[in-house]
């Protein structure tokens, strides 16, 4: 092996430590501004927790491989347990040379309900359109053609999804720039929402007073049915 190799050979493994270093500096970085952030307000954080990957039924969950949730948030706001974390899974693409691995990485964000509920899932029309994976899931149109041309609903139960979306919270939801852009669904004993980004601190506080708004907008009856 010539000298030139060599070289060559040592530079990249320093390049690839140089990288791994870096990134190492940068999770601790984030892990300290997380548990500060926690300690500020009283949650709890947690690195890692892999049972968190299968919480959820419908999208992003359920699909591909190696399936984990980071950089765990819990605790109140505004009154309800709340949680956050980094979701992410890989799919794995073709074969052979041109075999390649992805991941795709979100954050979820979610409050706890005073009663499971039916699933609905409410989003921009066009972005609900991959399968839920839920049996008997179908969509619903409602009476304003306006919403029915903005939103997409799905929803496993017709009652659940009329209560919920009554008059005025289709009006402040057709008001509301978050409901224009940012799904939300009701899922057993959670309304939850996610977007495909890693988790950042500053959403993760709006993505907060999102989900309480749309809580705020359901009738007390409904917990109670």
């Amino acid at each position: 092996m010539d000298i030139g190799m060599v070289l060559l050979i040592i530079a990249v493994v320093v390049a690839v430590g140089a990288i791994m270093y870096f990134q190492h500096k940068a999770r601790q970085k984030k892990i300290a501004e997380f548990a500060a952030f926690a300690a500020q307000r009283g949650w709890r954080y947690t690195e890692r927790d892999r049972s968190l990957a299968d919480r959820f039924l419908g999208e992003p969950f359920g699909r591909g491989h190696g399936r984990n949730a980071e950089h765990v948030l819990r605790g109140e706001h505004r009154g309800r347990q709340v949680m956050a974390f980094e979701y992410s899974y890989k799919e794995t693409h073709g074969s052979g040379q041109d075999r390649r691995t992805d991941t795709y990485t979100h954050t979820v964000v979610a409050l706890s309900l005073p009663s499971d509920k039916p699933m609905l899932q409410i989003g921009r029309e066009g972005f609900g359109r991959k399968l839920l994976g839920f049996v008997g899931v179908r969509d619903l149109q409602l009476e304003s053609e306006q919403f029915n041309e903005t939103f997409h609903i799905k929803t496993d139960n017709d009652r659940f999804a009329y209560d919920i979306l009554h008059p005025r919270m289709m009006e402040w939801m057709l008001a509301d720039e978050r409901a224009l852009s940012t799904p939300f669904r009701f899922e057993r004993g959670d309304l939850m929402t996610w977007d495909r980004d890693k988790i950042d601190l500053r959403k993760v506080q709006w993505m907060l007073e999102y989900l309480c708004d749309v809580v705020d907008q359901v009738p007390s009856f409904v917990w109670k049915s």
